[in-house]
């Protein structure tokens, strides 16, 4: 646990050269540097963010992915970079932020972001910008061993937001044949002054489509309206 809250590291020599591991924290904030912000965001956009009410628990990801042991849950009160970035977790006229860590601690990662803005025409701009940001994946590069191409670029049905899902694949070369691919969805949902980003990634393709579905579901019936 001690090296999970430092950072996630790739067990595999081939997935830390992808930017499997690229998820380093940074210094997490005090209980009542959190509070404050709270209450910044009740006065400027009226959102009070509650990790109780808006996000998902470890028991909700192993709930929508049963395939795979999601055991360890950490809340966190900074955002941190994630395989596209930090711009592809949050943009400009923030009000507040929450995030939330996910591992099987062994081989499975995953974060929610969800960040209120100060009007539903920033969180807007938020959205289009994060899912801009994703599809261009410019934070990390693959090794000279690997190729990386987008799998997935479409919309969750039945969401309670508009909800995009795009996933990076990136994958070993014929040079390279013993090095791991790795598998990197992402779920962006907007709602009212509200933006929530389910940043994942596993070995192989990761978590499957419709179990990263049934996760993007629950995360946006959460939001606040």
């Amino acid at each position: 646990m001690k090296n999970l809250r430092k950072g996630w590291k790739a067990a595999a020599a081939g997935l830390t050269t992808i930017g499997l591991a690229a998820v380093a924290y940074g210094n997490l904030p005090a209980a009542n540097a959190e509070q404050t912000s709270r209450q910044a965001a009740t006065a400027a956009s009226g959102t009070v963010l509650s990790r109780a009410k808006h996000m998902v628990t470890v028991a909700e990801v192993r709930k929508a992915d049963p395939k795979t042991p999601w055991s360890v849950q950490i809340d966190m009160g900074l955002l941190s970079r994630t395989y596209c970035g930090v711009y592809s977790t949050e943009g400009k006229n923030v009000a507040s932020r929450l995030a939330r860590a996910y591992t099987d601690d062994m081989a499975n990662y995953g974060r929610q972001h969800v960040t209120a803005y100060r009007t539903p025409a920033a969180a807007k701009a938020a959205y289009y910008s994060i899912v801009k940001t994703v599809l261009t994946c410019t934070a990390s590069k693959p090794a000279p061993t690997h190729a990386r191409k987008i799998t997935e670029n479409r919309v969750v049905k039945g969401a309670a937001g508009p909800t995009r899902v795009i996933r990076w694949y990136d994958y070993p070369l014929p040079n390279d044949p013993g090095s791991e691919a790795g598998g990197f969805p992402y779920a962006i949902t907007l709602r009212g002054t509200t933006v929530s980003v389910l940043a994942f990634r596993g070995y192989g393709p990761g978590m499957s489509a419709p179990s990263f579905d049934r996760l993007a579901r629950m995360a946006a019936a959460k939001l606040p309206r």
